[in-house]
């Protein structure tokens, strides 16, 4: 890890606050670097994104605001050495893809419902499941915050396509991120 990740990570850590149960966090540490003065502006970008969606997550993953998060890739580091996924994000994921999958084919409000329902399912599933090193850990936060975003839009609005468009940008994004077997497939 380069010195330019430790604040954005750190920044990160720190507006999101309390992570998910079962997500671990070493807030001394993260704190400590968050005060290092080559954070950059990407990063105190990325920091308000991932604020925005963790004040808008509460604790038990419904009823959140997650507008902001809409459309906003976590940055993806020069050099960057893909994470390995646990075995819960793996399949939360892969979960997501097929949900993802099935509300491109959908054609009438009640299975776009569904199809949301299912994502919302699957992200609440890696909430509850994985855990991750604090790094990995900030960065799913910020994904899983558009595809709840999405699914709050797609509640909102059925008729809206939009949304879906944007949970394939935040499956790309975790592929950039993470080095999951299933990249790619469903998506």
């Amino acid at each position: 890890m380069n010195v330019k990740q430790i604040p954005l990570v750190a920044a990160l850590a720190l507006a999101l606050g309390t992570l998910a149960p079962g997500c671990t966090q070493d807030t001394s540490s993260a704190a400590s670097a968050a005060s290092d003065a080559t954070a950059t502006a990407q990063a105190d970008q990325a920091a308000t994104s991932a604020s925005d969606a963790a004040g808008a997550h509460d604790d038990d993953h419904h009823g959140h605001d997650t507008a902001h998060a809409a459309g906003v890739d976590f940055p993806v580091p020069d050099h960057h050495v893909q994470w390995e996924p646990d075995a819960p994000l793996i399949e939360g994921m892969s979960r997501v893809r097929a949900a993802i999958g099935s509300l491109e084919q959908a054609s009438d409000e009640a299975t776009i419902l569904a199809g949301a329902a299912e994502v919302d399912a699957a992200v609440e599933y890696m909430f509850e499941n994985c855990s991750l090193p604090v790094e990995p850990d900030v960065a799913l936060h910020a994904v899983l915050a558009r595809f709840m975003a999405g699914t709050q839009a797609l509640q909102a609005d059925p008729s809206d396509a939009a949304p879906v468009h944007d949970m394939h940008g935040a499956v790309a994004n975790y592929e950039a991120l993470f080095d999951d077997p299933n990249e790619g497939a469903g998506s």
